[in-house]
C-alpha cells in the first residue's frame, strides 16, 4: 500500500457501511500515527461531526462526505471535505440521495429473496445494518448462510452490477452534488477514478468536464489498483497525477477503509502527504470565505 504521509482522506462509519463509530476511527487513527482522518461516510455525515472539522487529541477530524452521482450516464462518486453539515443544500440533495438508496434497497432485498431463497425483509435487513443499509451488509448475510465464503465473494457472485441480485439506483447529477458541496464551504473531489466503468479516455473526458464545472480534486492515492475488480479502469496512481496536472487538480487519497470484519479494514495504509493536505485546508478556507 501507500503508506507515505500524513492523513487517511477516505474512511466510513456506521454512519453508512462501515463497522467502526467515528470515536472508534479516531482512536484508530491515532493508533497508525495520523495527523488527520476524513470521515466520508455514504451520503449522510455522521451525527457527531457538527462542523467543519475538528481537533481530537492532536488528530484532526475532518468532516466530509461521499455522494453517488452520475454523468454522461456513468456512475462515478464525489467526495466533499471540510462541508459544514447543517448547509441546506447539502442536506437537500443528501436526503435525495438517501431516498433513492431506500427505493433501490428495497428491490433489491426482494431480488435477495427470490435468487437466494434466504428468509429476510427490508425492515430486518436495516435493523441487521445498524446504520445505512447497503450492499455489505447483503453480502455478511450471504456469508452468514454459507452461500459464500468472503465479501468478495459474494460481491463477485451476487452483487456487482452483473449479479442475479444486484439493482441499479438512481443519481443526482454531478453538478448538484458540486453545487451543494460548495454551498456547505467544502471541497470536492473525484473518488477512486480507476472504479469508473468506462475506458480511459472517456474518464479523462469527464474529469475534463467535471474540472470545468468546479470540481476541486481527484483521488489519487487508492488501494484498489492493488485489488482486481470487474469494474476497474485502467487509472492508477501514475495516470491520475497526470489527470490532476492536466486539470489543476488538487490531489486526494486514502484507503476506504470500513472497519474490522469488513475486508476493508485499513486506515492509514493509504495516506496523503503534508503538502498536499494543506493545499487541501487552504482551499477549503479559500471556499468558506466565499
Amino acid at each position: 500500500m501507500f503508506e507515505e504521509g500524513v492523513a487517511d482522506l477516505h474512511t466510513h462509519t456506521t454512519a453508512s457501511d462501515g463497522r467502526s463509530t467515528v470515536a472508534e476511527r479516531v482512536e484508530q487513527a491515532r493508533e497508525r500515527g495520523l495527523e488527520a482522518v476524513a470521515i466520508t461516510d455514504h451520503d449522510r455525515v455522521p451525527d457527531e461531526l457538527d462542523g467543519r472539522s475538528r481537533t481530537v487529541g492532536g488528530l484532526e477530524l475532518i468532516t466530509g462526505v461521499e455522494v453517488k452521482a452520475e454523468i454522461r450516464d456513468t456512475k462515478i462518486e464525489i467526495l466533499g471535505y471540510y462541508v459544514d453539515p447543517s448547509a441546506d443544500e447539502l442536506e437537500e440533495v443528501l436526503r435525495r440521495v438517501r431516498g433513492y438508496r431506500e427505493e433501490r434497497n428495497r428491490k433489491m432485498t426482494k431480488r435477495f429473496v427470490e435468487v437466494t431463497g434466504i428468509e429476510t425483509s427490508y425492515e430486518d435487513m436495516c435493523e441487521r445494518a445498524e446504520g445505512s443499509l447497503g450492499r455489505p451488509h447483503f453480502a455478511r448475510l450471504l456469508i452468514e448462510e454459507g452461500l459464500v465464503d468472503t465479501i468478495s465473494e459474494a460481491f463477485d457472485e451476487y452483487l456487482d452490477e452483473d449479479g442475479e441480485v444486484y439493482v441499479p439506483s438512481q443519481k443526482v447529477g454531478y453538478e448538484a452534488v458540486l453545487r451543494a458541496v460548495h454551498e456547505a464551504g467544502g471541497v470536492t473531489s473525484l473518488a477512486h477514478p480507476g472504479r469508473v466503468d468506462s475506458e480511459i479516455d472517456e474518464v479523462r473526458e469527464i474529469i475534463g468536464e467535471m474540472s470545468k464545472k468546479g470540481l476541486d480534486g481527484i483521488e489519487v492515492w487508492y488501494p484498489y489498483g492493488e485489488i482486481a475488480s470487474k469494474n476497474l479502469s485502467s487509472v492508477g496512481i501514475e495516470e491520475a497525477n497526470e489527470l490532476a496536472d492536466e486539470n489543476d487538480l488538487l490531489r486526494t487519497g486514502g484507503s476506504d477503509c470500513h472497519g474490522e470484519g469488513s475486508e476493508k479494514f485499513r486506515i492509514g495504509d493509504v495516506r496523503v502527504p503534508a503538502e498536499d493536505l494543506k493545499r487541501l485546508k487552504s482551499a477549503a478556507s479559500e471556499r468558506a470565505r466565499i
